[in-house]
């Protein structure tokens, strides 16, 4: 619902440490915009996961190379980012920076020559992955997803139902079933990557439970709780060839293989059937998009999706709990939060995640804060936007200022971080700078009114270790971080805290 108010009543409304939101009496009314998520919103599958307060990314293990312009099949050479050994010692490092946050991450090119390699056939691990000592890679997948639950990690698969390529195993048999989309005249219908299946198709003729049933086999994707569909699309984007002579990329909708005559709506109901029969076997779907190339955002059947971002209807119509990112890199993620991807950062650099401390704690870390908290409004004012938090909590957005508080407690200004780290409890605060800083005052949260002294921890890839003490003076302390440096601030009783005791070096 939206209501316009007058600057009188938003000066009442809303305040950012001690200072309205209005400095310019000239301005006479902003667009406000009131928050109620409905109590009634249809869930049609319920999440193993609570994706909300997780932090969801992938890991790129392997490339399948080719050599055309388009992928129509590999070339028969991969390239190699991370094996299973590698990946979890990734993952362990991840963990100690992110102080035990739950964590869900998905393995990409863990098939056959690597990412995008031999769809639809999910049947064979990707070699060049595998533990020396294994007897085959879907052995190492398996210890892998075993060993990272040590480190507060749900491990997964990364998988593709859109796409099918020449040289997979299953290729024959798609084509002479027709689940392989056809143009009008019976042709083969290439898209930008590989050839598109047609949902309806595969669902009609009972392949695509087979697929689904065979990957659960496999590998323990049903202990996981969740799988991670790329490309999920209602509709292929098709490469085009304009009058110039250049390659396009069409994104319009059409009937995924015009020649078997599914509509969309079809292609999208099949879709449907194929959330709820991963969800039969307790499985979750997470998938690229919300809404791009498709006609629902099929809310109610996917609680998360990896981009998330330029709307702030999404925001406005789902509470976090139902529906969330992922990456958002608009200024709606600023004022809603946006978690952090994190494969690129791994992707570029395995042994020192250079850019990992810096996406938790200013993204990660501030979308699970916001994530717990009711959505109450937001401001559009002429050169900043405000949005309002039960708990008294308030994001501010201008041009040049970016800052999130609780009462009096400044929580984020730019890029300084002062933040409660609530999945460890109640007793520990996470600050962060990614320039550096001497003698800062911070205000502590109400809740730690009895400390006098708290203990600082300096939080890296190799683990939590002890700094010193620092002095609490009426509810206030001073902190000098380095560049990129991250501090983890701890009440003196920790009790609360021993299940993340490992973390301490």
């Amino acid at each position: 619902m939206r209501l316009i108010l007058s600057f009188f009543s938003v000066i009442m409304l809303f305040s950012i440490t001690g200072k309205t939101v209005c400095q310019d009496s000239k301005i006479s009314v902003y667009d406000t915009v009131f928050i109620s998520h409905s109590d009634s919103l249809p869930v049609y599958i319920q999440n193993k996961h609570l994706y909300h307060q997780t932090l969801t990314m992938k890991l790129f293990m392997a490339q399948a190379l080719y050599d055309s312009t388009y992928k129509r099949k590999d070339n028969g050479k991969t390239e190699l980012y991370l094996n299973c050994e590698q990946a979890l010692d990734v993952i362990r490092r991840i963990d100690n920076i992110t102080l035990g946050i739950p964590k869900i991450i998905y393995l990409v090119g863990w098939q056959y020559n690597g990412h995008d390699s031999k769809y639809p056939a999910w049947f064979e691990g990707n070699e060049s992955i595998k533990r020396p000592g294994d007897p085959s890679a879907l052995e190492s997948i398996k210890w892998l997803m075993k060993e990272a639950v040590k480190y507060h990690t749900t491990v997964s698969l990364h998988i593709n139902m859109f796409d099918a390529y020449e040289d997979s195993p299953l290729w024959d048999k798609y084509v002479k079933n027709n689940i392989i989309a056809r143009n009008n005249d019976s042709t083969l219908r290439k898209g930008e990557w590989g050839y598109p299946i047609s949902y309806a198709q595969e669902w009609k003729t009972g392949f695509a439970r087979k697929r689904i049933d065979t990957l659960c086999r496999l590998l323990p994707v049903e202990k996981a709780g969740t799988i991670h569909i790329d490309a999920f699309h209602s509709w292929p984007p098709v490469p085009v060839k304009r009058k110039n002579g250049k390659d396009s990329i069409d994104l319009k909708q059409t009937p995924i293989s015009p020649f078997l005559g599914f509509t969309v709506k079809d292609e999208t109901e099949a879709q449907r059937q194929i959330f709820s029969y991963w969800a039969s076997k307790g499985i979750d779907v997470t998938s690229e998009g919300v809404d791009f190339l498709r006609e629902t955002a099929f809310e109610g059947f996917q609680h998360m999706a990896w981009w998330f971002g330029g709307k702030s209807d999404y925001y406005i119509k789902w509470p976090a709990s139902y529906y969330c990112g992922g990456m958002d890199r608009s200024m709606w993620g600023k004022l809603f939060g946006s978690s952090m991807h994190g494969e690129d950062i791994v992707r570029k650099d395995p042994g020192k995640l250079t850019g990992f401390k810096q996406n938790f704690c200013l993204k990660t870390a501030v979308w699970y804060y916001l994530n717990r908290l009711d959505r109450l409004y937001l401001i559009n004012g002429k050169d900043f936007r405000s949005v309002c938090f039960s708990d008294n909590v308030k994001v501010f957005l201008s041009e040049n200022d970016y800052r999130i508080t609780r009462g009096e407690m400044l929580i984020l200004e730019n890029d300084n971080l002062f933040i409660p780290a609530l999945w460890m409890g109640t007793n520990t605060i996470v600050s962060y700078s990614m320039s550096g800083y001497k003698n800062r005052k911070w205000v502590l949260p109400d809740d730690w009114s009895g400390a006098t002294t708290v203990k600082l921890y300096r939080v890296t890839d190799l683990g939590v270790k002890e700094i010193g003490v620092a002095a609490v003076i009426d509810g206030v302390i001073t902190l000098s971080l380095k560049k990129d440096d991250m501090i983890l601030i701890e009440k003196e009783n920790r009790q609360e805290n021993s299940q993340y005791r490992r973390l301490y070096m």
